[in-house]
């Protein structure tokens, strides 16, 4: 069953990209925050599709190398999630974002969680990586980890407070749901055994802020318009 999920997970990554990819080049933000946005997207369908394919590659050096880039793609560019948080707070015109203090708050939270990912789990996850076969995938997982780590509690919760921003400021509530999403999806149990919940409720927060982006740059043309 996890096969399938798995690879649903990464076909809908690759949709999302393609999109991503035609907005950036129409709007030309090869080099604004957005782009993070994407290349999280751009490691989490590596991360689906290495647990796809897992089966395929089969068990050795080649699957635990592979799934060892998974660990460090998170650790690395998930944080990220905050200068993204931050640009679509700055795009809303709220003017807490204007401030120089928050700008630098925000690179500096976002370093902060790279270092604190990197050496508080990281390195003993990757270190740690034992063969698991769960639900029909075969996967090197972290022995002795469980739940979901501090470093996306925290950039969870500070997607969530502007998302409830958003709702005032822009009427927008989709950025406030996907966030909200992976925290209740953690506790809502799915129909069906799986170990994919996560990465479902990953997917649903990437669009929901994808999207929160397109809606913004939709609301900056149209005053461009009007002008």
């Amino acid at each position: 069953m996890d096969f399938w999920i798995y690879s649903i997970i990464t076909i809908a990554y690759i949709i999302l990209l393609f999109f991503m990819f035609t907005h950036l080049s129409q709007t030309r933000q090869w080099f604004h925050y957005p782009i993070l946005l994407v290349i999280l997207a751009l490691g989490l369908a590596y991360d689906n599709g290495i647990i796809a394919a897992g089966n395929a590659i089969g068990e050795g050096k080649t699957l635990m190398v592979l799934s060892s880039l998974r660990f460090w793609i998170h650790a690395f560019v998930t944080p990220g999630l905050v200068l993204v948080g931050y640009y679509i707070l700055q795009r809303s015109g709220a003017a807490i974002a204007s401030k120089t203090y928050i700008r630098i708050s925000a690179w500096i939270l976002t370093l902060a969680l790279i270092l604190y990912q990197t050496f508080a789990q990281t390195l003993h996850e990757v270190k740690n990586l034992q063969l698991a076969k769960e639900y029909g995938v075969l996967r090197y997982a972290a022995e002795g980890t469980s739940g979901p780590p501090i470093m996306v509690i925290v950039v969870g919760i500070i997607l969530l407070i502007i998302g409830i921003i958003l709702i005032f400021r822009q009427k927008w509530i989709w950025m406030f749901v996907g966030t909200a999403l992976l925290f209740i999806g953690q506790l809502i149990p799915l129909p069906f055994e799986s170990s994919a919940a996560t990465n479902i409720f990953e997917l649903l927060l990437i669009i929901s802020l994808w999207i929160t982006i397109w809606f913004q740059d939709q609301k900056s043309d149209a005053r461009q318009f009007k002008r």
